[in-house]
């Protein structure tokens, strides 16, 4: 590692649900989501990919209606690629790849707020985050 990080959109390179599930298990997210699983929200998604040379060292990926809003709702890195900018290039990326959309939103950890407020983002004074879990109802 070492090279030049190239971010490319999905349909410029497509980005392998193996190597996003390793990206996944180096966050410690989402172990029970199968490949097939994967494969279908990337290809569900307006997603980039951080490349060093041949390896994915980070994904982002957003859903969007294309006009109004877009939702990011993954942004992870190679726990070992971290600390160079990567996830700063991802997110300028992923920004650029949704285009001219009103409002982009995402939740975070709170330890995340200051990444994404350097990033443009900004906490909601009048929204709160409600979650179904469609698999528990």
């Amino acid at each position: 590692m070492g090279t030049k990080i190239a971010y490319q959109r999905k349909e410029e390179r497509p980005i392998a649900a193996a190597a996003v599930r390793r990206l996944y298990d180096g966050a410690g997210w989402w172990p029970d989501w199968s490949l097939g699983g994967i494969d279908r929200a990337i290809e569900a998604s307006v997603a980039v990919g951080a490349w060093d040379g041949e390896r994915l060292v980070g994904f982002a990926r957003a859903i969007s209606d294309g006009e109004h809003r877009a939702y990011v709702e993954d942004v992870v890195i190679d726990p070992e690629c971290r600390g160079r900018g990567i996830g700063e290039g991802i997110v300028a990326a992923l920004l650029q790849a949704i285009g001219e959309v009103h409002i982009v939103s995402l939740f975070c950890e709170p330890e995340r707020v200051g990444f994404y407020g350097r990033n443009g983002f900004r906490a909601s004074e009048t929204a709160v985050m409600l979650h179904r879990d469609q698999e528990k109802v």
